[in-house]
């Protein structure tokens, strides 16, 4: 079974998935500025300086996964380049994102090179089989046995032996392109390499020969039994090998490759092609040193070719599945036969090693250092022509031309509410951009709002909070309670804004979130209308400040979607269907990480915060896209609704990573794919309204990885795009459209490197290619520090607790009216309801209150025993509150508040005040 863009094989309960990235060009060196005055040797050390580079990247892989070039001579005169990935993973789903992973790291290659991620997965296997190998049409390019006979006596071994390494000369490989793109019978050469620690008997190996060879190699006085001194002469043998293991002792130390190279034919091979691999890859030591140089370290390579049925059937199997196995050697395995003790076998696993220095010389992609490459497609380097950017007035800058900070390209910062899209794959820079907008945004004092959902390892918008002039920075924890919690009423009607308006609001919102499909919004919109009823709402009625605290909240519609689909009468599968879409997942929203955040009867106070820096983090939801993707709808929703209600003169920015999550593009109907097109449709309604915002100064700037994943009418309507470095042809093209691209801008968009990024907006006649400031890395060198600092979580909290210093703030944190006079708000939640979740045992509870059941005191004992202590609090008002909010959680489970009237919610704050008094004539219980 396959994946789009990995291909996937389950074996023994474990998950192998292949994945593939082409190389489609080489770029013309011969016209790039930076190599154009250097000679064909200067831009050949200059483009595998890169090489090395982009090799040493990939030992960082996890251990075990592989990473294999794959040059492919399918049709005449013709050379396909693959970069190809296997994995491993305990489930599907995890073999493919470990796949998905590796594949971007694959398609981070150097500069003088374009490279696309192959999505198709016809195309992955084929390139992973590109032919049936035939017989004698398999070969090796493997490392060379060195053996020197003995001299001494006291060698304590019958030869010497040594493993050669590879050559690390810098050799062209456009004339062995040339061969292989002139072969008459399709051919491949495959050269797969896996990081591995290198094995403690290889070093145990490497030290006692290098030091055996070392004694050897001097001449030895030895006392005779016969009395007077016996000479043993140095051994030239072991002065030949020593250099060898020393030289390997130096280079095995931690993590190496296990490597193969296979040359593979669909017909016998021809051993010329083959010597013409080895030649390339280990080319003989050149005229400034010698063989019999003591000092040199010899190298070389050996062509195997399966000696049987056994051993073809392996090469062809590691050919496949891209296993770098390596064709054993019958000398060595005669060699150290004769050995006394196994102290030499790990020269059998040093055979298989390549480290860093040696697996540049296999792995080595296309150069075009004159403009051609055998079989192949050249194409003009990336747009580096300088442009002249006009702007007057407050700008913001994007970038510099040509490498050089005197040639800045700007955007009028007038200019911004027009929208911005920024664009790239992992690592290219699209954050480092969004924080340099940031930085220049609040240093022109235009406030703005980021939604991250994911970064939690990296948390790269914590930076901020370290800047200068960002003091005024809030960053809130959605799901973590613990550091700084936002609260947000989705039901809170804008002021002005008629009840109908803000319903049909929320609706789009869940379809966009939850995929609804029919008959799934009609639900919706009539449980949506019985909450606001049940509050003395009417449809036309318009929202202001008289009704704060009056809106229905999240568990209000919960109740109300329980009711509407049981009135319905739904049965059998369509049934279970709709409680599972409707019911069960509300009430998982009510209940899961959202919920103090959306089960809340105030949102703070948004005209405070859309004049300052906000950062709202996600990641606290965990891995639910359909929550995250709620809460950013509902945030994206209040903006919009406050920015019309209150029509400010001054600008605001909404920055919103993984875009795709909110505006996701529309997938080929399938009735399987209802849900999907669903929140697709709902969305794109979204996003064509987000257009119509600039009047009110408001400002989109999306960031994604894909283009292709992000809805049309989400980045068509933007005005300002960068297009970091994308890798997929079919995103290249989307954005390119828009971007006045010429053909080669569109190509070069695969080989930018980090922090270069294609921008383009309405004062430019076409898109420029810029290099982005790196923020984080200047502010770490200013700090004289390796990397820049993040805010932690105790500074957060400490900016937090400050803006709770503003009572608006304060009273929000209060999930109900019950809660104001509580003074931890929110801490001692989760616990509560766990204790109170039987509604039974909860109305049990509040029974006692009648006074022929015993009255608050009987009450106020029970509930102490109920309760308990919470973990970690010895504080009194600690537990004080902590009690009386068990006993909350006990009222709202007993007799459910969606159903209470005005009159009801008084009286349960009543009886929750006189539970708090009964709790304080217990002093020695609050010790």
């Amino acid at each position: 079974m396959t994946t789009p863009g990995a291909v996937v094989h389950e074996q023994d309960g474990r998950f192998w998935a292949w994945t593939a990235v082409e190389l489609v060009a080489a770029y013309d060196l011969t016209r790039r500025a930076d190599a154009v005055r250097l000679d064909p040797a200067q831009r050949l050390a200059e483009a595998v300086r890169d090489q090395i580079a982009y090799v040493d990247r990939l030992l960082a892989v996890r251990p075990g996964e592989v990473v294999a070039l794959r040059i492919t001579r399918a049709a005449p005169r013709s050379l396909r380049i693959h970069l190809l990935g296997r994995v491993l993973g305990d489930s599907r789903a995890a073999a493919v994102s470990r796949a998905t992973d590796l594949a971007e790291r694959l398609a981070d290659v150097p500069s003088h090179v374009a490279a696309e991620r192959v999505t198709d997965d016809a195309a992955v296997q084929a390139a992973l089989s590109p032919f049936a190998p035939a017989v004698g049409g398999l070969a090796q390019i493997a490392k060379r046995v060195r053996t020197q006979s003995v001299a001494r006596a006291d060698a304590g071994v019958p030869a010497y032996v040594a493993i050669e390494p590879f050559s690390r000369e810098i050799e062209d490989w456009t004339p062995l392109l040339g061969v292989l793109a002139g072969y008459r019978h399709p051919i491949s050469v495959t050269v797969s390499l896996s990081p591995d620690t290198v094995p403690a008997g290889v070093r145990h190996t490497l030290e006692q020969e290098a030091t055996r060879l070392a004694r050897l190699r001097e001449p030895f006085d030895m006392p005779a039994d016969t009395g007077g001194r016996i000479r043993y002469p140095a051994d030239s043998g072991a002065a030949l090998l020593q250099p060898i293991f020393v030289d390997a002792l130096n280079r095995y130390a931690d993590r190496a490759f296990r490597f193969a190279v296979t040359v593979a034919s669909a017909y016998p091979l021809d051993e010329t092609v083959v010597e013409a691999v080895g030649r390339t890859m280990s080319p003989a030591i050149g005229d400034r040193t010698a063989r019999h140089d003591p000092g040199m370290v010899p190298t070389g390579y050996a062509v195997l070719r399966p000696a049987g049925p056994a051993e073809f059937e392996l090469l062809r199997n590691a050919q496949a599945s891209l296993e770098p196995a390596t064709l054993p050697s019958a000398e060595l395995h005669r060699l150290l036969a004769q050995d006394s003790g196994p102290g030499r076998h790990g020269l059998v696993a040093l055979r298989g090693l390549v480290d860093r220095t040696e697996a540049p010389s296999l792995l080595r992609l296309p150069v075009a250092l004159d403009g051609n490459v055998p079989g192949f497609r050249v194409l003009a380097p990336p747009d580096t022509d300088q442009v002249v950017d006009a702007v007057k007035g407050p700008s913001l800058l994007l970038g510099y031309q040509g490498g050089s900070t005197n040639s800045e390209v700007r955007m009028a910062l007038g200019d911004l509410p027009r929208h911005a899209f920024i664009v790239g794959t992992p690592g290219s820079g699209k954050t480092n951009t969004a924080l340099h907008l940031c930085e220049q945004l609040w240093r022109e004092r235009v406030p703005f709002l980021v939604i991250e959902p994911v970064n939690a390892e990296l948390d790269d918008y914590r930076w901020l909070a370290t800047r200068p002039g960002f003091e005024d920075l809030v960053i809130l924890t959605v799901g973590d309670e613990s550091v700084a919690p936002l609260r947000l009423n989705p039901f809170d009607v804008p002021p002005g804004t008629t009840v109908t308006a803000h319903l049909s609001n929320l609706l789009s919102c869940f379809e966009a979130a939850f995929g609804l499909w029919d008959p799934l919004p009609f639900i919706y919109r009539r449980a949506l209308v019985q909450v606001y009823r049940r509050r003395g709402f009417h449809p036309e009625d318009r929202g202001g400040p008289q009704h704060a605290g009056h809106w229905p909240v999240l568990s209000d519609l919960v109740a109300a979607l329980a009711e509407v689909t049981a009135a319905l009468g739904y049965s059998g599968d369509i049934g279970r269907n709709i409680d599972a879409a409707a019911n069960l997942r509300a009430e998982a929203l009510a209940e899961g990480a959202c919920g103090p955040t959306l089960n809340c009867r105030t949102s703070f106070d948004l005209s405070t915060l859309l004049q300052r820096p906000v950062v709202v983090e996600l990641a606290g939801v965990g891995d639910n896209a359909k929550e995250q993707a709620l809460v950013t709808l509902l945030l994206l929703s209040a903006v919009r609704g406050h920015r019309r209600a209150s029509r400010p003169t001054g600008m605001h920015v909404l920055l919103l990573e993984e875009a795709h999550r909110v505006f996701p593009r529309a997938t080929a109907t399938a009735g399987d794919m209802k849900e999907a097109n669903a929140q697709a449709l709902a969305a794109e309604r979204i996003a064509q309204g987000l257009a119509e915002d600039r009047k009110y100064g408001q400002s989109y700037v999306l960031v994604d990885q894909q283009v292709g994943k992000v809805a049309d009418d989400a980045y068509k309507i933007t005005n300002l795009k960068v297009m970091h470095r994308t890798a997929a042809s079919d995103d290249r093209q989307l954005l390119g459209a828009t971007m006045s691209m010429h053909p080669d801008q569109v190509e070069s968009a695969a080989t930018l490197r980090p922090f270069e990024a294609l921008v383009s907006h309405n004062r430019l006649d076409r898109a420029v290619t810029v290099k982005v400031p790196d923020v984080r890395a200047a502010d770490a060198a200013a700090r004289n520090a390796d990397e820049a600092p993040l805010a932690d979580e105790d500074e957060l909290r400490r900016r937090f607790q400050a803006l709770l210093g503003t009572s608006s703030f304060a009273a929000a944190m209060a999930p109900y009216g019950e809660c104001h006079d509580c003074r931890h708000r929110c801490r001692f939640r989760r616990q509560a309801e766990s204790v109170t979740a039987d509604q039974t045992e909860s109305a049990r509870l509040v029974g006692l209150a009648q006074p022929t059941n015993g009255g608050w005191p009987a009450l106020a004992e029970s509930l102490v025993r109920l309760a308990g202590d919470f973990p970690g609090t010895a504080d009194a008002d600690a537990l004080l509150d902590y009690r009386t909010c068990v006993f909350i959680h006990a009222l709202r489970t007993a007799n459910p508040p969606h159903r209470w009237t005005d009159r009801g919610r008084e009286k349960a704050v009543r009886w929750v005040d006189r539970v708090r008094l009964e709790l304080t004539r217990r002093p020695g219980e609050l010790a």
